[in-house]
């Protein structure tokens, strides 16, 4: 005990001295960071004033006379092993029915407490482990999320995150699981068709983009334009992150203007594995709480004269059922979604453990030396 106590004061001391040497550094961080934050609010002002009004659009807010909405979210779960990767995979759909403003039923699929699906993987790279598990837990989710228009026949479906696979989820041709990637795909396809169909809207609810090709956009339009953005502020925007500026330059209640995923689908990386469909998906930022960032909407459009129209009824609908707290602007059947989809790092050392309990304590599932650590 004493010898804790002594090795607990040391670590202490040293700490409060590098503390201290890193001090004015930290301090020069903070004020350069703080200096881009005003001229980026300096910049969002000016862009609102200046001749882009066409950049934003006034929300209607839904009222939510009779409307079903459902959210999508899926969650994994991963142990690494010796030899083998195990994985549990877990994706719900909550649908919220809304009478005259209010929620009158919530129902889920495809139950309260979904049984998560297990999966091992052996003899995958780092790279090819990653891919796998995105790509299952995505085929959960979209397969979800087809099966939620049948099952509630709802006014529109969001999915949390893109409305597509992310760029990183796709795996090379030489990737061993590369079929399986193009079978999501296929998936995805599939989900698309039955919204399209269905008369479904379909979007996905990005939390937390990072994306710039709004800013990219708007420094397009003030070039074609010749607005006079002052040569200080120019810059910024190649420094800026879409939610950053659209945080200043966004009240609660409006939107961006429409503009596609890629002005090349052919060529971008994920949307040419798309077809025509990759020819439709867009996007667009909406601010749904007086001081939470903007989210990023993706949505599934149907022909490019449709576009702000359908953009309209889904951020229409996305406002009224998002930002009922100032400061947290999510949609309320995403935050559902997400309660009931993820996993626990219990759930998967009880997977674990009922693994070894039927195969014995062999070398391929064995821990990693890092959590057998004896000191």
């Amino acid at each position: 005990m004493v010898i804790t106590i002594i090795r607990l004061d040391f670590k202490l001391e040293c700490h409060n001295i590098y503390m201290e040497k890193l001090l004015p550094t930290i301090r020069t961080i903070a004020d350069r960071i703080a200096d881009t934050e005003r001229k980026r609010k300096r910049l969002a002002a000016m862009l609102r004033d200046l001749a882009m009004a066409g950049l934003i659009r006034k929300v209607e807010c839904d009222a939510l006379g009779s409307r079903k909405i459902v959210g999508v979210d899926g969650g994994i779960a991963r142990k690494s092993l010796h030899g083998l990767d195990c994985m549990l995979v877990r994706a719900a759909g909550v649908c919220f029915e809304y009478n005259k403003g209010r929620i009158g039923k919530v129902s889920y699929y495809p139950s309260r407490m979904p049984s998560p699906q297990p999966d091992v993987a052996e003899m995958l790279s780092d790279a090819d482990l990653n891919f796998h598990a995105s790509s299952i837990r995505l085929k959960q989710e979209i397969g979800t999320a087809a099966k939620c228009i049948d099952a509630f026949q709802p006014d529109m479906v969001m999915l949390d995150g893109q409305v597509i696979p992310h760029y990183a989820d796709r795996p090379a041709r030489s990737s061993p699981i590369y079929q399986d990637y193009m079978g999501l795909v296929g998936d995805y396809m599939t989900l698309f068709k039955r919204a399209l169909d269905s008369g479904v809207l379909l979007a996905g609810v990005i939390e937390d983009s990072r994306n710039v090709r709004f800013c990219e956009i708007i420094k397009k339009d003030a070039v074609s334009d010749d607005l006079q953005i002052p040569p200080e502020l120019f810059p910024l925007l190649d420094r800026s992150k879409d939610t950053n500026l659209l945080y200043w330059m966004l009240e609660k209640g409006e939107r961006t203007r429409v503009f596609s995923h890629s002005d090349s689908p052919e060529a971008h990386k994920i949307l040419k594995d798309f077809g025509e469909f990759g020819k439709m998906v867009y996007s667009f930022y909406i601010k749904t709480a007086q001081w939470d960032r903007p989210i990023k909407v993706d949505f599934l459009g149907e022909s490019e004269g449709d576009n702000e129209k359908r953009a309209g009824q889904v951020a229409s609908l996305i406002l009224a059922i998002s930002g009922h707290h100032s400061g947290y602007g999510l949609p309320a059947p995403i935050i559902e979604a997400d309660s009931i989809a993820k996993l626990s790092e219990t759930e998967i050392d009880n997977f674990y453990s009922q693994i070894l309990a039927f195969a014995g304590n062999m070398p391929s599932i064995m821990k990693l030396r890092r959590e057998q650590r004896p000191f």
